[in-house]
């Protein structure tokens, strides 16, 4: 539904089969010789970085950030990776690189390129499905709920993202990431603020607002199963309130110096956002490394039929309505449907023949199985109830759905606002092509820059250029480094994309996507500027696009309450 995937349950995956295929062709051999060989590569981590696989096997034990962490990226190219997540500690970083051993890359099986293009299925092969009408019906309410401008943007043709270091290779991405004064000068602000990395993990106020959240969302849960209707109208956003200091923050290990803690509060965004275990390899093997290469970066592709970049091509019958309508399912995809197709080892869509996601090999299906339990609870207890006669069928649809639909929303807005802009998707600037860490900056959009509350409220997204710069900082750190920050930006001619507020970047993101997918049919919102006033009434109308996104669900329980 939301997770672009495999044209058939055959077809090879873009992140499960990571390792080139120059592995020599393994011998014929007796079953138990094959098992240990197998039980071998399974222990094994081989990490490719700036062009040379390293065996991190017996290191990850010793890494700072926990053996799941490169676990997790077994079998990737990390290049870029690893330059942004060692910014402070680069040469300390690098040394420890240099005195690994090379891998051996016949202890594996032979695989297909790292991170092969994401590849299409032709237009004339695909079928519709139940649930492309179902979308494509909420498409046509929402266009009628979004009448178009009088004016509206001219189509933009097919233009792949260029000019980029890792692209054009035989063999797959190949990470670049070249020593430039940005990149020293980054390092160089961390260093002047931080005497060692545990100084930019979670401060005590961080933690104090990751303990309150926990108390609400607590609280609001079990309200819901209770069948309080203020709770269970409360729920989602508490579950957001809950994710933005904990997930986010933890899949990049910036919580705390501690693994264990990091990889525990991953699993926060449970039940109603994300499951960890499938979310992790796609943020950091791809988006983070890849970000804004329609090629590459597989957040482009999630919320198809849509077109989230000029290289994606465009699907006729289609509209950016679509992609706000579907919106309202996006967390379900990613908490259900995501896991689920990796325990079936099928797919589900039909957009893409070798796109799919993935689980790290280190995690078994056995603890993916276990990682589903809290979705598996919320998904039944409201039929439970319907059918021990507590609550009607129509209350128990709004009680299991109204949770997905809200945390749905939110998510969409707070990510998709990021990345999809048009000036986020202009070709880097500069003369130097590896200069990666320019590329992460111009490629991500930062709103209410000056706000010490919003970041707290926004998982940090609101300075998404400065986390994609310095992602093993913890978000709590950003606001005091931003003036510096920019100062740095601008003393290189870096392109800082910026937004007055969440709500002027939703009305942007939007005008893009209708830019890319139907720009005949792009709303008025998206395109008129706020009003020159000030007041409440004017604060309404700026802010009544975002509003009625994220109220729209509540609202129409709220309106069917009296059937319940």
């Amino acid at each position: 539904m939301i997770a672009a995937a495999l044209a058939s349950s055959s077809s090879t995956s873009l992140l499960t089969t990571p390792l080139p295929s120059s592995a020599p062709a393994k011998p014929t051999a007796t079953a138990a010789a094959e098992s240990s060989s197998a039980a071998t590569a399974a222990k094994t981590v081989h990490l490719k970085i700036s062009g040379k696989w390293y065996d991190a096997t017996e290191w990850a034990d010793r890494h700072p950030g926990g053996r799941y962490v490169l676990e997790w990226a077994d079998g990737f190219d990390v290049t870029n990776a690893f330059h942004t997540i060692h910014l402070f500690s680069s040469r300390k970083a690098s040394d420890i690189l240099a005195r690994l051993p090379e891998a051996d890359l016949t202890l594996r099986a032979a695989r297909e390129p790292v991170l092969p293009p994401i590849e299409r299925v032709p237009m004339a092969s695909q079928r519709p499905t139940g649930m492309d009408r179902f979308m494509g019906a909420g498409e046509r309410v929402v266009e009628l709920l979004s009448p178009p401008a009088d004016a509206t943007p001219e189509p933009v043709p097919v233009a792949p993202a260029s000019g980029l270091a890792w692209q054009q290779r035989q063999e797959g991405a190949v990470g670049a990431v070249g020593e430039t004064p940005l990149k020293r000068d980054l390092e160089a602000l961390l260093r002047r603020h931080f005497r060692s990395s545990a100084e930019y993990k979670a401060t005590p106020e961080h933690w104090a607002r990751i303990a309150a959240a926990f108390a609400v969302w607590a609280g609001c849960l079990a309200g819901w199963v209770a069948g309080s209707l203020p709770a269970t109208l409360a729920l989602p956003f508490a579950q957001w309130l809950l994710f933005s200091p904990t997930v986010h923050e933890a899949s990049h290990s910036t919580l705390s110096t501690a693994p264990w803690v990091n990889k525990a509060a991953a699993f926060c965004g449970l039940p109603f956002v994300y499951n960890p275990y499938i979310w992790w390899p796609q943020h950091l093997l791809s988006h983070h490394q890849y970000t804004n290469d329609d090629a590459l970066d597989v957040d482009l592709h999630h919320l198809r039929p849509a077109r989230l970049h000029p290289g994606c091509e465009v699907d006729e019958g289609y509209g950016g309505a679509n992609f706000i309508f579907k919106g309202y399912f996006s967390t379900m995809g990613m908490s259900v449907l995501w896991p689920v197709r990796v325990l079936q080892q099928k797919s589900t869509g039909r957009w893409y023949r070798n796109l799919v996601t993935p689980k790290p090999d280190a995690v078994s299906d056995a603890e993916l199985a276990l990682s589903l339990l809290p979705v598996g609870f919320v998904l039944l207890w409201p039929w439970l109830r319907m059918l021990a006669g507590e609550i009607n069928a129509l209350e128990a649809f709004f009680d299991w759905y109204y949770p997905w639909a809200v945390t749905g929303a939110i998510w969409t807005v707070m990510t998709q606002v990021s990345h999809v802009q048009e000036d986020c998707q202009r070709p880097p600037s500069g003369d130097e092509q590896d200069d990666y860490f320019r590329w992460q900056i111009e490629s991500a959009l930062d709103y209410s820059v000056g706000s010490e509350l919003v970041p707290k409220l926004t998982a940090s997204l609101s300075l998404q250029s400065m986390h994609h710069v310095m992602p093993s900082v913890c978000g709590c750190h950003f606001s005091a480094l931003y003036p510096e920050y920019r100062a740095i930006c601008e003393a290189h001619g870096v392109r800082l994309n910026t937004r007055k507020d969440v709500s002027a970047a939703w009305r942007s993101c939007i005008a893009r996507v209708f830019e890319l997918s139907s720009p005949e049919r792009t709303p008025a919102w998206a395109l008129r500027e706020p009003a020159a006033q000030s007041g409440p009434l004017a604060a309404v109308e700026e802010h009544l696009p975002l509003i009625a996104c994220l109220a729209t669900p509540g609202v129409v329980m709220l309106a069917c309450t009296p059937l319940f």
